[in-house]
């Protein structure tokens, strides 16, 4: 049994594994507990239907007794990502938060109360928002009562990274946050957001894969192709791009070394997200 104090503790969500980290020292992230989720997650065919409650309090019960605050990062395979542009004249953030809803249920055919929904609240200007299972958002806040522990904060795994970046990336051109089986791709302009999808693949593609898609994204908005793409996460590696020499493709974060793990044989998705909430 293990006992953290007054320490930052990670616990990844990843798209097959939930994992907590605790001590982080010259040898490496202690790996406290890890558990298959398609053996405590019922209903894990589908975010709306997992029942999230088995499987966290499982992973907090083999961490054993633990105090500090629990910093969850949510793989995107369990994320929705749209974006909003709010009309003139919206004037509260419950209007907002409605209009959220609303445009999530037209694009994704299901019913906004089973999601907890949040976003860079703007009336002014178009928005990036996610909705994550409230089943799981509801079991953390729960379970981490129980076991005496503060949950920090929840937050999606592009979400963490780009908020983590965001020094290094540019007001304008492509961020591309890459997970374990799709990449978010926002485009900005002048700082503003012009576009949000969620591209979804069951094996990572290529550099030049990623960026066919984004020209035809462009293409579908009737914009110029930007010259600037940032590529965060588990992104497809460099390549020369000689029929695109003015195009300038930045992997942020490239070369950033996370520690080994100890008590898991190899680094996993769920073990990456884990550290982004150990190490903030």
């Amino acid at each position: 049994m293990s006992r953290w104090l007054g320490k930052n503790l990670g616990m990844g969500v990843g798209a097959g594994e939930m994992l907590i980290v605790g001590d982080i020292d010259s040898r490496g992230a202690h790996v406290s507990s890890m558990l298959p989720l398609r053996e405590y997650l019922p209903g894990a065919s589908s975010p709306e239907t997992a029942i999230w409650e088995p499987a966290v309090s499982t992973a907090l019960a083999q961490a054993g007794k633990v105090s500090g605050r629990l910093q969850v990062s949510v793989s995107d395979d369990w994320v929705r990502y749209w974006m909003v542009t709010p009309p003139a004249g919206l004037g509260s953030l419950a209007e907002l938060r409605a209009l959220a809803a609303n445009r999530f249920e037209q694009l994704f055919g299901s019913a906004a109360e089973s999601w907890y929904i949040e976003a860079d609240w703007h009336d002014d200007r178009a928005m990036l928002a996610c909705a994550l299972p409230k089943s799981l958002t509801t079991a953390l806040g729960e379970v981490s009562r129980q076991n005496s522990c503060t949950l920090g904060s929840v937050v999606p795994e592009a979400v963490r990274l780009i908020n983590r970046d965001a020094a290094s990336l540019g007001n304008d051109g492509w961020i591309c946050s890459f997970g374990a089986h799709s990449f978010l791709a926002l485009l900005r302009s002048d700082g503003r957001l012009l576009s949000a999808r969620q591209f979804h693949f069951d094996l990572q593609p290529s550099l030049p894969e990623v960026l066919a898609r984004l020209e035809t994204e462009a293409l579908r908005m009737g914009v110029d192709m930007p010259q600037k793409v940032f590529l965060l996460g588990d992104a497809p590696p460099l390549v020369e791009l000689r029929d695109r020499p003015q195009l300038r493709v930045v992997i942020v974060g490239h070369g950033r070394a996370l520690p080994a793990p100890i008590g898991l044989d190899r680094k996993t998705d769920a073990y990456r997200l884990a550290l982004y909430g150990a190490m903030t």
